[in-house]
């Protein structure tokens, strides 16, 4: 039983979204100077993969259907999805 957001088309920027505005986004870090040091430090996973570009972003197909398994740290984790 694993939180979760649903974000929507206006979340997107030209069909995409930064991993630290996704962090953000789904309550992960309270700002993206947060997220930033997070992504830095090696904190992060998306999909089961260590996020160490502050620059990557995640487009809209990569987020339907059960959508992005976030992981913050050893025990958040958090699933984001795009409404259909």
């Amino acid at each position: 039983n694993v939180p979760s957001t649903q974000l929507t088309g206006e979340d997107l920027t030209d069909g995409s979204i930064g991993v630290l505005d996704l962090m953000v986004k789904c309550k992960l870090a309270p700002s993206k100077k947060e997220a930033r040091r997070l992504v830095e430090q090696g904190g992060v996973e998306v999909d089961g993969e260590k996020v160490t570009d502050v620059a990557a972003s995640y487009t809209a197909d990569q987020m339907a259907g059960d959508g992005l398994m976030l992981k913050k740290g050893k025990k958040v984790f958090h699933r984001a999805a795009l409404k259909q």
